[in-house]
């Protein structure tokens, strides 16, 4: 982590200049949302749960005795919202990971989200260039029209492997040959996703520069969301990411609402805390509970910090967030 000067340690890392188009990149957000009458809403940052995933690390809050978690997206209040028939929803909000800290990535950022009930995850995608490309014109950033990418053929044209049916052995073998530093700081007990992450950040989010969607992720990666065959029959999962100038933007999903299937996804999940010396995550039982009522709906989780980094020119984070980590 860099250091800053004594004297100037008071200082926020974003000039009015960042501030002022932070403002007006919110602004044409709650126009943009406005127009189409989906509605603002705002749920706590505490919740009584944190997510399973072992890749996130969750801040706690201990007080008189109970346990709170800083919550790491509004995803699960959302959904609340959704199933007592919200109807389409978005808020911006501080979200909160632990351990994240660098050129784009810190502990506290700010988070889009939003819910479509009755969108298919196509509709999502193209409201999502619509977003994007509307802050970037106000910005004066010309946008070319957004591409879609398989995860798949993003691993077939790097690699020559077929992402849904490479074995460990074969992953294993090729972040050696691509990602050797990286590949060394993998735990002995890594499975198969952990090597297509690393195989997916070190040898091709740096080539997606053109806006791309890059969606049909491995099933095991769903994650929240629901899996589905594509064409040649293989399951994948309904989800995807937006990558501009090699920096994810965006992460969506057509919303999983199988209350036993989304229970054991999370237990699951912490079977593999527990595997790798982490500590068991409460399950968020009043989240399980909306899924019986909660409505088939797309939605998707937008990083604004790093939106504001693209249509500034911004190198990193501390320059469009007033206060990062290494200036609390």
């Amino acid at each position: 982590m860099r250091t800053i000067a004594a004297e100037d340690d008071w200082r926020p890392g974003a000039g009015i200049h960042a501030l002022r188009a932070r403002a007006s990149m919110l602004a044409i957000i709650r126009a943009f949302f406005a127009e189409k009458d989906v509605m603002e809403v705002v749920t706590p940052v505490l919740g009584a749960a944190g997510v399973t995933d072992v890749h996130i690390d969750n801040l706690v809050l201990a007080h008189r005795g109970r346990q709170y978690f800083l919550q790491t997206s509004p995803e699960y209040a959302m959904k609340r919202l959704l199933a007592a028939d919200s109807g389409a929803i978005y808020q911006t909000c501080p979200a909160f990971r632990g351990a994240e800290v660098g050129s784009r990535h810190n502990m506290e950022f700010t988070m889009l989200e939003w819910y479509r009930p009755g969108y298919s995850l196509q509709a999502l995608m193209a409201e999502v260039e619509l977003l994007v490309s509307q802050v970037a014109r106000h910005f004066n950033m010309a946008l070319p029209a957004f591409q879609h990418v398989t995860y798949k053929d993003s691993f077939l044209d790097r690699y020559g492997y077929d992402p849904h049916i490479a074995d460990l052995d074969q992953l294993a073998k090729l972040a050696g040959n691509n990602a050797r530093s990286e590949a060394a700081h993998l735990d002995p007990g890594s499975d198969r996703n952990d090597y297509l992450d690393l195989l997916f950040s070190a040898g091709i989010e740096a080539s997606l520069q053109q806006p791309v969607f890059i969606r049909e992720y491995p099933s095991t990666q769903a994650m929240l969301a629901t899996t589905s065959e594509d064409e040649e029959g293989q399951l994948v999962a309904d989800r995807f990411e937006l990558f501009i100038r090699g920096v994810e933007l965006a992460n969506g999903f057509y919303e999983l609402t199988e209350r036993d299937t989304l229970h054991s996804r999370f237990e699951e999940n912490n079977r593999k805390r527990v595997s790798c010396g982490l500590p068991e995550i409460p399950v968020d039982t009043k989240l399980l509970d909306a899924m019986a009522v909660m409505p088939q709906s797309a939605g998707v989780a937008m990083g604004l910090d790093r939106l504001l980094m693209l249509v500034t020119g911004s190198q990193t984070l501390d320059e469009v967030m007033p206060f990062t980590a290494i200036r609390l």
